[in-house]
């Protein structure tokens, strides 16, 4: 089973890009799946769902996502990107993010990205 962490800007595609990510990224792992985020990533999305607007709107789906696709929530304190790369390293996790210095990070690492390519799918970085 391959371990996927998600970051807060990929968990906002489903709303924005109307793309199911869960199902996309099952096809280009092309095996059986966890997914996990980080308690920071669920506290983002809770505060971005505060907020008027699609934003608002996209982090609150989000959060109606995390529960529906049994989403693991693993516990971290501090920076949230830090963790995700630490999480990753330990677990051997694929990470799902659009955030290019995190990306950078992870791939100096050896860690796998995933990204949003052309607003329309999603593939390896």
């Amino acid at each position: 089973m391959r371990k996927v962490l998600l970051d807060t800007n990929f968990l906002l595609i489903p709303y924005m890009f109307k793309i199911n990510i869960f199902r996309e990224i099952e096809y280009l792992v092309d095996d059986a799946v966890e997914y996990v985020v980080l308690s920071g990533v669920k506290e983002e999305l809770l505060k971005l769902a505060r907020n008027k607007g699609k934003e608002g709107r996209a982090s609150k789906f989000a959060l109606q996502v995390l529960e529906a696709e049994k989403v693991r929530v693993v516990a971290y304190q501090g920076a949230v990107d830090k963790g995700i790369v630490e999480v990753a390293k330990r677990e051997g996790a694929v990470v799902c993010t659009n955030d290019k210095k995190l990306r950078f990070k992870l791939k100096k690492e050896g860690i796998p990205v995933i990204v949003l390519k052309g607003r329309s799918k999603i593939g390896w970085a």
